[in-house]
């Protein structure tokens, strides 16, 4: 985690972020309790993760276990959200780019023909081996297509977001 809390937050979300901080340190004591991060994730209306990432991201909050986390370390940590939130709509859109008309991402398939239809979309003259090759690649379960957590995974595995 990186120090300073100057992260990529803009100056409207640093004060509703400080002003949520100082609303809980009471006694400005320049903590708050680490039990107090789902509440304020939640009030920042990011996405909930699962209760194995909470741990997880309660340990980075609070390295030292003490059960409290500084202003700046909640600063970095919602930061890094909102950053992880970005990449997740640029991945979903460009996921939307195969599929436009799936209204339920969450089962939606990239199959070989939309593959096909793209590349020649973008004016790429990929040999259908090569096609799918990359729908083999990124098919975890063998179904034969590629579904959106299969996409992302690739998509984070590659660099590309």
């Amino acid at each position: 985690m990186k120090g300073g809390g100057i992260g990529n937050l803009t100056y409207e979300q640093r004060d509703e972020l400080r002003e949520m901080f100082d609303t809980v340190d009471t006694q400005c004591r320049g903590y708050i309790p680490v039990s107090k991060l789902p509440e304020i994730h939640q009030a920042l209306g990011l996405e909930q993760p699962s209760p194995d990432m909470w741990v997880r991201w309660k340990a980075s909050v609070d390295p030292e276990g003490t059960g409290k986390m500084t202003y700046e370390r909640l600063e970095d940590f919602v930061s890094l959200r909102y950053d992880e939130m970005d990449q997740n709509r640029e991945i979903l859109s460009a996921f939307r780019l195969f599929k436009p008309e799936a209204n339920d991402i969450k089962n939606a398939q990239i199959t070989f023909a939309d593959l096909k239809r793209v590349s020649a979309h973008l004016g790429e003259n990929i040999p259908d081996d090569e096609l799918q090759e990359m729908i083999n690649i990124a098919d975890a379960d063998n179904s034969g297509s590629v579904g959106f957590a299969d996409f992302m995974r690739v998509m984070r595995k590659s660099g590309l977001f």
